[in-house]
């Protein structure tokens, strides 16, 4: 498929003697180009316009109805479009700055079961070629978690070879955006076939968990309109508690009462204070090493870095503007802190003696028990850059 819309050229000399597919004349290349990338039907169009130079005219008709039945079995293939991935390209939001696709697929269904656009479908044959390469985006990305793991498991190389292996899975997705972005350039070129004309689709119900719905009802999609939860700071989070309990009918609680208790809060968290870097920077701002490894106490040290040389190391803030994100950094960081002093402690016991048959299976058990902080906490700080909460 990619082979075929790849090498349709943008612009094709015009020969009347000669009934090809490169041959055909390109009318108004202003309408053709420039749409994104190749459907199933244009794939099918265009390859059977190729094959059919070379049938026999007095075959042509019966070539054309095949083609046409072929189409229509295609057209009548429906699927769930939000269910599918979405490039994030092209946003302009968070999503496309992360390019994380599984981080891009959970943020659009949540927002996509919350809308109700889920049970929106849509004939297979308008599927681009865009879209699968997507779906093989999140395929790989999925994969190279487990992958990675696996090797991080060899003894003495593990932590060698984890990297190269994520460096391995980056190069397949950078390859395939550069596919999908060639596609979005190339041109449709006419075929011998009209355009489908499809009807609108009905809905068919997707059966959505319970908690899963629960969850996609408190959440919206971040537009630029509202704060992100990892922006929300904990003053912000004492506010909109109060207004639940306040504003919520039939909850058995004293209105008065709550009010009292969140004033009182609220004059904590402002007096006190928390060393400044606490409020760590996202990892992007702290370079591109940073920014690759992902790891707690080097992003902790970088962030100190940079505080230090800006002249804040010693200062403070209020608690009321520590932000969600830097708790859940925190949190991040105290957790690889403890993956770090065990692996120094096993290693340690490995210079005095104790028996590698003990050692290896130990820092395999702990590489296996801290996986979800290594490779959980970046989808989910994601997640959290991405969405807000529902008023």
């Amino acid at each position: 498929m990619l082979s075929t819309v790849a090498l349709i050229p943008t612009a094709a000399p015009a020969h009347a003697d000669e009934d090809t597919l490169a041959s055909t004349q390109v009318a108004d290349p202003a309408g053709l180009c420039g749409n994104g990338a190749a459907t199933f039907d244009d794939i099918v169009t265009n390859a059977a316009t190729a094959v059919r130079t070379v049938v026999p005219a007095g075959q042509q008709a019966a070539f054309d109805q095949q083609v046409n039945d072929f189409r229509q079995t295609i057209a009548q293939v429906h699927v769930h479009r939000r269910g599918l991935p979405m490039d994030p390209t092209g946003t302009g939001d968070r999503l496309e700055f992360l390019d994380d696709p599984i981080v891009s697929y959970l943020v659009n269904d949540l927002d996509a079961i919350r809308t109700g656009r889920i049970d929106q479908t849509v004939s297979l044959s308008t599927i681009t070629v865009s879209d699968v390469i997507e779906v093989f985006i999140l395929g790989t990305r999925i994969v190279k978690i487990p992958t990675q793991l696996a090797f991080s498991l060899i003894p003495t190389v593990g932590f060698i070879l984890k990297p190269i292996v994520g460096a391995m899975f980056t190069g397949v997705k950078s390859l395939a955006r550069s596919i999908q972005a060639q596609l979005a350039r190339t041109c449709t070129a006419p075929t011998a076939y009209e355009k489908l004309q499809l009807e609108p689709l009905p809905d068919e119900h997707v059966a959505v968990p319970q908690p899963l719905l629960d969850l996609a009802n408190q959440l919206t999609k971040a537009d630029g309109t509202c704060t992100p939860l990892a922006e929300l700071k904990t003053s912000d989070l004492v506010e909109r508690t109060r207004n639940f309990l306040t504003r919520t009918a039939g909850l058995p609680v004293d209105p008065a009462a709550v009010n009292a208790n969140a004033d009182a809060l609220q004059g904590f968290l402002h007096d006190n204070r928390v060393a400044h870097s606490v409020l760590m920077r996202r990892i992007e701002q702290l370079g591109p090493l940073v920014n690759a490894m992902d790891y707690g106490p080097l992003t902790f040290l970088a962030n100190l870095g940079f505080d230090i040389y800006e002249g804040k190391g010693l200062d403070t803030v209020p608690l009321s503007d520590v932000k969600v994100e830097n708790a859940f950094d925190m949190i991040t960081l105290t957790l690889d802190t403890a993956s770090l002093l065990m692996t120094v402690g096993s290693t340690i016991a490995g210079f005095t003696g104790v028996a590698s048959t003990i050692t290896t299976p130990l820092g395999i058990a702990q590489t296996l028990a801290f996986a979800p902080t290594t490779y959980g906490m970046p989808i989910l700080r994601g997640v959290m850059q991405s969405m807000c909460g529902a008023a």
